[in-house]
Formats: C-alpha cells, structure tokens, sequence
C-alpha cells in the first residue's frame, strides 16, 4: 500500500511517500511560505534531490505542485493512481480523537473547533477539502494529535470550571503533538537501552511549537498543552500558559473581540512578543550575543519554563527513567539544551558536554555513562505514525 502523508502548517506543507507495511520513503517534499512572493521548495526521492524556488500563492497552488513532482521521472509514482491513501496529522476534532475516514462529518466536526486551534485548523480543513475534490475517490485519513493521550487518568485532564461546561462543550485538557510523542515513547527506551514497556519517560517535542509529554510505560499520563494548543510552555508565537483574567483585562482595556485575541496570541505572543523581534530560537540566540536584552528574556523564559515543566513530570511520573528530546530544538538546539539540563542532577540528569555538542540532528545518547536518567537525542517521525495508523485502519487492524 502507499500511503501518502501531508503535514499542513499555516504557511507550509510538507508530505512524504511511504510503501507500506514495509515503511519504505519512496519520496518526501517539503514546501514552504505559502502565499508569499516566493516559496523554497525541495523534493527528493532516492538518490535525486531538488531544491528551487516559485510562487505559491494558496495550498492548491502547493497540492498542485506536490502532485506534480510526485508524477515526475524522477518519482518511482507513474501515475496518481498508485497512491492508495491519504494520511493527515489533524489537530483536532469534536469528539473522541482517533484515527478515522475524513469524510463530510469528520470534517465538520474539525471545523466545530476551528476556535480551539484557529492557527492550525482551517489549513488542514481547506487542504482536506481540496484534496477531496481532486481525488473523490481516494481515501483520506486523519490521525488527530490527541489520539496519543486518550491514556491520561481524568484528574489530570480536567479543569477547574463549572462541570456543565465540561459536559456541554467538552472542556479539558486534549494534549498534542501526539505522533511525535508516540513515536518518542517507542524510540527513546530503545535508545537509552531500557525496555519501553517498563519506562518512565518525559517526551519533550521542543520547536516552534513545543509540548512535554509524561509517559508510563509507553502511555501518555499528562501532557503540558491543555485544550488547545495555545497552551504549556511558551511557542514561536503563541501564548504558553496564561492566566485568563489578564486576557480579559486587556480585552476591556483595548477593546478587543474574541478574533483580535486569538489573533494576537496566535502570530503576535510567545518567544516573538517577548523578544519583539523573532520567535526562532536560532534568531534569538544570535540577538542575545549581540545584547538585546529582551532577546536573552525570551530564551530565559522558554529554557526555565521546559526545565520547570521537566520537574512536574518527573513528579507525576513518581520517579524518572528517561528524557526524550525531538523536534527542531530538541533535534539541533544544543545551547538550548544544555541550558534546560543544567541543574536537573537532583533528578538524576547528568549531561555530557561533548556528546551534546556531537549531536546535532543526530540520534543518540548526551548523557554520561553514570547519568541515573539517560537523555536521549531522537529525529521525530510523526510521519510514519500517521502512515502506520493508516495501513491498520484501511487494513481492518485498527486498535
């Protein structure tokens, strides 16, 4: 079976062509600032990899562009026909969250959440759309991020509110970037040599937008994103965890509707509103150096608020095992991550310098040797838990 996976951010679009049961990449592309007056572009299948650049005014220009390289000589694809699904990272969607058939209900009830995950949502609800008519026939699927922590206990996903809300609008805490803490939680035991079914783990997905992760025995048992993904620590641009009477302060003080508020803490909060700069790690850090003190704030924050997070976990957790890193920051940030683990030894985490510096988007070990906890390096495939999701729903071996 192929399986083709499409990863909808708000101004990308990434996708990667898998054979299977056999988890084979037969291609991958990556397309990025959509709506801009030009978007880089890279393909690559096999031995053959391209780089360019064109305009991409909207995502069926992108779909367009993707169908096109995948039908090229250089595809092992000769015609559309031999892609046999679609597979979708969704976000969210009113209801329990799985993996399921994208069809006109599923849709409709992603779209019942568009308020929830503004940023996220409506990208991957016109991409569905308009995947569906170019290809009525074909079966498309998505796997929403809050599958993954469908685990945790009911005292660590309710809210302090009224419960009729909870009961009237399903008001909790829903977690996310469950592909990639999935995928954490098989890969990081092995790595650090521990058997994944008797591991206590804390998967930290850590990039433009970042989330800690609990994990027992390959189980999610909390998660710091609560019911949307606006929240735990601080992301490129959007708020981590805030207390909602200082939004409704500055709602009465400005005069702000519900849309100017999820507008501004959607593209205008986080890293980037607190540095007033950039809300890329890589940018700030390079301010920082240069003296821009708001810049060094921004990293403070994100780095203290990972290392807080780190703490409550291990506390859920009743003890600590494993770190698991992933994500752009996790995979590549070694300054970063130095910063985070430094003063964690009263857990049990001793990093090793020389190894941290080795491993820069490569898997592996950064701890010492005597490290009690192992912190491990892993390159997140969120792709293939989509892909293998897929295969065992079309399959008949859904779980």
């Amino acid at each position: 079976m192929h399986v083709l996976v499409v990863n909808v951010g708000s101004t990308s679009f990434k996708y990667r062509l898998l054979a299977m049961p056999e988890e084979r990449v037969l291609a991958e592309g990556r397309l990025e600032r959509i709506g801009s007056a030009s978007s880089p572009v890279e393909f690559s299948s096999g031995e053959h990899s391209e780089k360019s650049t064109i305009y991409l005014p909207d995502y069926a220009a992108a779909i367009g562009k993707m169908m096109s390289d995948l039908t090229s000589a250089k595809s092992p694809v000769e015609s559309l026909k031999q892609i046999d699904a679609v597979g979708f990272k969704t976000v969210v969607i009113d209801g329990v969250p799985g993996c399921v058939l994208l069809d006109d209900d599923a849709v409709s009830r992603m779209e019942a959440l568009n308020d929830i995950a503004p940023a996220h949502n409506p990208p991957y609800v016109n991409a569905v759309r308009q995947m569906r008519a170019l290809f009525p026939d074909l079966p498309l699927v998505g796997l929403f991020e809050p599958a993954f922590h469908v685990t945790m206990p009911d005292y660590a996903y309710t809210y302090g509110v009224p419960h009729s809300w909870a009961e009237k609008y399903g008001v909790r805490k829903f977690g996310y970037h469950g592909a990639s803490h999935r995928y954490v939680a098989e890969t990081a035991p092995k790595l650090a040599g521990i058997d994944p079914s008797r591991c206590r783990l804390i998967s930290a997905h850590l990039g433009g937008s970042s989330s800690l992760c609990a994990i027992r025995n390959g189980q999610s048992i909390d998660t710091s994103m609560g019911m949307s993904p606006q929240s735990g620590v601080d992301h490129s641009t959007r708020n981590g965890d805030l207390d909602v009477f200082a939004v409704l302060h500055v709602m009465d003080k400005e005069g702000l509707s519900t849309s100017d508020v999820r507008r501004i803490l959607c593209k205008e909060a986080g890293l980037a509103g607190i540095s007033g700069t950039s809300g890329d790690v890589r940018d700030l850090e390079a301010a920082s150096a240069s003296g821009n003190d708001r810049a060094r704030l921004a990293l403070d924050v994100f780095c203290y608020n990972v290392k807080k997070t780190i703490g409550a976990m291990a506390a859920a957790l009743g003890g600590l095992d494993v770190i698991g890193l992933a994500g752009g920051i996790g995979e590549r940030g070694v300054n970063v991550r130095k910063r985070i683990l430094n003063g964690l030894d009263f857990l049990g985490v001793a990093l090793d310098e020389e190894r941290n510096s080795a491993h820069t988007g490569q898997e592996g070990v950064i701890s010492t040797d005597a490290s009690p906890v192992k912190v491990v390096v892993v390159r997140t495939n969120e792709e293939l838990i989509v892909a293998r999701s897929v295969f065992a729903l079309l399959s008949g071996n859904a779980s």
